[in-house]
């Protein structure tokens, strides 16, 4: 009986997701834009959502004034819902793609150049501007087949309407789920594919995170970048990791493009050094363009336990110490025996 509930809970919620899909396929663009910013002022007024962005805000950028902050949190939904629409309304079509996007100057040619000379790219981007729309334009405009690293959605018909459907619509780019991705992430490096992999999310030390600076703040965030490079200098395939960025300019256009690390891989002291640079450039953009960054996230989650007061102070307050199991498996299944005792 609970499975037939959530077979109707999962039919429920596709079938509320996918009429406005559709809606946002046939629409023209200035209504679609026009949808985008009602929606985005609607989630805005609900009052969870307007304290997490706020919060965070606050928590980044504790110099700016309030009046700004405001700002930015109405803003920072306004964006979040543009991109989204926007991205499902122009992908697999080239007319709007080429509407809606244009690449920075000899980001192009970069690109195919890596594929050209067959050399792997680590595409590292945080929830900034449309980044699905940065995982669509490397393979569409510079030719590069790229796996994209992803949540799957629990419900499977979303799943396949939003990857499958909707990303896999792109002709060389795949989705490879988080479960399993490191193994995944191997087998499309050595058919020759990129792998795309978002740089902020609070990925935990028991499955691969380390902590680095972010605005001043601690955070735990996936090795997963450094991880694959090296592995790729293990058996002698090149590769190079990228920042990959796709943001919002002055006329509304999604400028896509990418950075270099400032040195070669091999002149940093450890991983932890190369994810800290990512970050680093990553927080740069970010104070360019706060309004957009997905804000609406808790990033600043975790309080490793010797960090100063001071920072301590500057969490928000959903923040918490994590419990040993945190950062060890080991712990976990401890920390199970003991309640089962």
């Amino acid at each position: 009986m609970k499975k037939f509930f959530k077979q109707i809970r999962w039919c429920a919620e596709f079938i509320a997701i996918y009429i406005p899909y559709c809606f946002v396929r046939v629409m023209p663009w200035p209504v679609m834009r026009g949808m985008a910013w009602l929606v985005g002022g609607a989630m805005h007024l609900l009052p969870p959502v307007r304290r997490l962005i706020r919060a965070n805000i606050r928590a980044a950028l504790p110099e700016l004034p309030e009046k700004e902050v405001r700002r930015i949190s109405r803003a920072c939904c306004d964006f979040l819902l543009w991109n989204l629409t926007e991205y499902i309304w122009m992908n697999g079509n080239r007319k709007r793609i080429d509407r809606c996007c244009v690449p920075e100057e000899g980001a192009v040619e970069g690109l195919k150049f890596y594929w050209e000379t067959g050399t792997r790219i680590i595409y590292v981007t945080p929830h900034f501007g449309s980044w699905e729309a940065s995982g669509l334009m490397s393979p569409f405009y510079g030719g590069v087949k790229i796996a994209a690293i992803a949540r799957p959605v629990r419900n499977p018909y979303l799943d396949r309407l939003l990857n499958s459907g909707n990303r896999e619509n792109t002709p060389g780019l795949k989705i490879i789920f988080a479960k399993g991705a490191i193994r995944a992430a191997v087998a499309a490096l050595k058919a020759g594919w990129g792998i795309g992999t978002l740089i902020d999310q609070n990925t935990r030390p028991r499955d691969g995170g380390i902590f680095v600076n972010f605005f001043g703040l601690p955070v735990p965030t996936s090795t997963a970048p450094a991880m694959l490079h090296e592995y790729c200098a293990r058996k002698g395939i090149p590769s190079e990791i990228l920042f990959g960025f796709a943001c919002r300019n002055a006329e509304g256009k999604i400028v896509g493009g990418y950075r270099h690390l400032s040195k070669p891989y091999d002149q940093y002291a450890n991983q932890a050094e190369v994810i800290q640079e990512l970050m680093d450039i990553s927080e740069s953009f970010i104070r360019k363009h706060p309004e957009q960054y997905l804000w609406m996230y808790h990033r600043f989650q975790y309080i490793p336990e010797d960090t100063p007061e001071e920072v301590r102070k500057r969490f928000p307050g959903y923040a918490v110490v994590p419990k040993a199991s945190f950062y060890s498996r080991a712990a976990r299944g401890k920390t199970g025996e003991d309640q089962n005792a």
